[in-house]
């Protein structure tokens, strides 16, 4: 089931997980497609496909952890703290580099991804600095606070709602803040949060795609090899729903297969990188280093939480599957929810 679920998200390489906004014009203050619109017959078509999909995952994923499937392989791997932060203080090295490098050979600035331009002169001299301290483990608390105010600056500029699409960086300033406090639960508290803003930024990106699907369509006609002969209509609801659920079982996964569906997404941002360029490799590169550490050093303990090892493995699913029912609504409700808040109240 895991290599079945992996093996659908790669025949969907670029939209399916690129992030739009860098690419085509789009405007967050326009209403998004209503929830009639989004509600149609497809839609559900998906959605219950999608359900099947994770109740199966599931069920498969239990199995593997109940008969310890690759279990010491498994265990080992999670000891790998330290590789883990040394992927992640590379990739900040290189991130914060490249985003200097950029604005030096294109003129151009952003905060933390590319549509969040600035003309602040400071900030890819600050993002220098962020590489060069991520090169020292000590400097590390400094990455982290530097990563806080590039989002604040980015949040008073563009505001909190665009902003909710970057909480993975919150999650990245959190990590790199805590990672050297060696005492109590607080290094693990770090991919803890890095996890859970990793999952909420991909959820969050998966119900963009049903509230805004035309800001991907000029994009797909012109990469109609990607449609693979579908409507970009049915496409981009296709897309939504696989990045929710792959989003989802990475957040839920015991086994591990879940390293197999961090390995099968980071994947696929590879392949659209290839297909979109440079810039789609700065935009992207933090969160292929997360899903890296997702496939080497694996969750934390507290994934056991979702593990409910006194009941049958049927009823596991059954209980992620409702968890999945009650994320996808309350995502959605969020979405529109807040969109309403924000520009008609």
């Amino acid at each position: 089931m895991a290599c079945s679920i992996t093996s659908v998200a790669w025949t969907f390489p670029g939209p399916a997980l690129a992030h739009v906004k860098w690419f085509a014009p789009f405007n967050v203050a326009e209403d998004p497609k209503s929830i009639g619109e989004v509600l149609d017959g497809t839609f559900v078509i998906f959605f219950l496909a999608s359900v099947a999909a994770i109740y199966g995952f599931f069920a498969v994923d239990r199995i593997a952890l109940r008969r310890g499937l690759l279990a010491p392989l498994d265990e080992r791997l999670k000891r790998l703290d330290d590789f883990a932060i040394l992927i992640l203080r590379l990739s900040a090295v290189i991130f914060f580099t490249a985003t200097w490098g950029w604005h030096q050979a294109y003129g151009t600035a952003f905060y933390i991804t590319p549509e969040l331009k600035t003309d602040a002169a400071f900030v890819p001299w600050l993002q220098l600095c962020l590489g060069i301290c991520a090169l020292f483990r000590i400097c590390l608390p400094v990455v982290g606070l530097g990563i806080f105010s590039l989002y604040g600056m980015a949040l008073a500029k563009y505001g909190l709602f665009h902003l909710l699409d970057y909480l993975i960086f919150l999650g990245l300033g959190y990590f790199f803040t805590v990672t050297n406090i060696r005492r109590g639960a607080w290094r693990r508290s770090g991919f803890v949060v890095l996890y859970a803003a990793t999952g909420l930024t991909l959820t969050w990106a998966a119900i963009e795609k049903f509230a805004y699907p035309q800001w991907s369509y000029a994009l797909l006609q012109s990469h109609r090899d990607m449609l693979m002969g579908m409507q970009v209509e049915n496409y981009m609801t296709l897309a939504g729903f696989l990045e929710f659920a792959l989003a989802f079982i990475l957040l839920g996964a015991a086994s591990i297969f879940g390293r197999a569906v961090a390995l099968g997404m980071q994947m696929i941002f590879m392949l659209a990188i290839m297909k979109f360029g440079l810039l789609d490799a700065i935009g992207h590169l933090m969160i292929i280093a997360i899903l890296l550490v997702l496939v080497v050093r694996g969750p934390t303990r507290s994934r056991d939480i979702l593990v409910l090892r006194e009941k049958s493995v049927g009823m596991e699913a059954y209980f992620m599957t409702g968890l999945y029912f009650l994320a996808f609504g309350m995502m959605f409700i969020a979405y529109y929810g807040l969109h309403y808040i924000f520009y008609h109240t």
